[in-house]
């Protein structure tokens, strides 16, 4: 039975008395999970288009990464072993779509799906399906007992960033070569959910060590280091096992690989544009407006800077109409641009949007713009590129 783990913890249960009722232990969530989270009773929360949702709420889900369509921002995991034989062996992995505003991060920066490798442990925050979006992911024909329905991604983190995220590190221990065991403490702050308190995973040749600028090898990991880790699957998957992927033995090498997902992160928003939504439309005579737009939060903060720009005298950019799963028509014929008149950054701004409000001038509106729509937005000073043919929507029928 897949147990849920709710982040808004009004209203809570009992929360033995509701492990009880799904015949999980609370000794076999402290086997995965160090201590058992606050399990909660409001689990189906449904988002509206145009709206952010509501602060700390979503049902939280880790797995590996096992298969990824990125052009359509959809994905599958395989759910952490929760020492159930039957649902290791029969349960379906877990489809999941990341909504417009859905946020994810790798290696402590900003990413796209494309990004992380199939096999990444994932951490997610997952919703229903939004009111009146019913398309993206198709739904299963097969429903399972141990698949939850909150399906729609709000976050995903691949270990290094969620733990780095909340402060957490891991101590070595102890290191076995010829047992190929790591034995770690957690460090620092202890993370809500996810993995802490003393672990062991498993190692080999396959574990890639960073040192420095560069590569280490396995000998060099040593007890009283602090370390990061990403972790995948290993042969006891079922029983919460891990074996270490990747391993980060010094800030350096960290710092490193982060400001390297930062650059391509940088380079893709760049090509693709910044993604938002339609809050206003001020109709003008002759089918001019004004379209008043948020940007989605989650990218680097010197994207958001770029836009800011745009509201200087000559400044300007361009609105292109998007689909749900953020990709584009042809954006050089399924585009309007102007000059931005204003922008506005709202105090602090629900999760999911970056708070920066921006007013651009349009001499003609295009069916696209309209409250509650998908955007994006191409700052002056962006490349205006041709999409390659896959992350284009060639019509209005072709949304696959």
């Amino acid at each position: 039975m897949s147990v849920l783990y709710v982040l808004d913890d009004q209203n809570s249960l009992n929360r033995r008395q509701l492990l009880k009722s799904l015949g999980v232990t609370v000794a076999s969530l402290r086997l995965l999970y160090g201590a058992a989270p606050v399990v909660a009773s409001e689990t189906d929360v449904v988002p509206k288009p145009g709206t952010f949702p509501a602060p700390d709420v979503g049902v939280y889900q880790a797995g590996e990464l096992v298969s990824v369509d990125h052009v359509n921002r959809r994905g599958a995991i395989r759910l952490v072993g929760d020492t159930n034989d039957s649902r290791y062996h029969s349960a379906p992995s877990h489809r999941f779509a990341l909504l417009p505003y859905g946020m994810v991060r790798y290696h402590g920066a900003p990413a796209e799906l494309r990004d992380i490798p199939i096999g990444t442990v994932l951490h997610g925050i997952y919703l229903l399906p939004t009111e009146g979006v019913t398309t993206y992911p198709p739904v299963d024909p097969n429903p399972s007992q141990y698949v939850p329905k909150q399906n729609q991604a709000f976050t995903l983190e691949d270990d290094f960033s969620f733990y780095e995220r909340q402060g957490q590190v891991w101590k070595i221990a102890a290191v076995d070569l010829n047992k190929g065991t790591l034995k770690v403490n957690s460090s620092g702050k202890v993370a809500k959910l996810g993995l802490n308190g003393e672990q062991t995973f498993e190692i080999d040749g396959s574990t890639r060590v960073w040192k420095g600028r560069g590569f280490g090898e396995l000998k060099d990991l040593t007890p009283e280091q602090t370390v990061q880790v990403n972790l995948t699957w290993a042969p006891e998957w079922k029983n919460g096992t891990f074996h270490v992927a990747d391993i980060w033995l010094d800030p350096e090498s960290r710092q490193l690989a982060t400001e390297v997902q930062r650059q391509i992160h940088l380079r893709h928003q760049r090509t693709r544009w910044l993604a938002g939504w339609v809050d206003q439309v001020e109709h003008q005579p002759g089918g001019a407006g004004i379209v008043t737009v948020t940007l989605f939060g989650g990218m680097d903060p010197t994207l958001y800077d770029a836009a800011r720009a745009q509201a200087k005298p000559g400044g300007g950019g361009v609105l292109a109409a998007a689909e749900w799963t953020l990709r584009t028509w042809w954006q050089e014929h399924d585009a309007r641009g102007g000059p931005v008149l204003d922008f506005k950054d709202i105090p602090n701004p629900p999760s999911g949007s970056s708070g920066l409000q921006l007013r651009v001038q349009l001499g003609r509106l295009l069916e696209g713009f309209r409250p509650g729509r998908i955007i994006r937005f191409r700052p002056n000073g962006f490349p205006n590129v041709k999409l390659p043919p896959e992350e284009r929507i060639q019509s209005l029928d072709d949304r696959t």
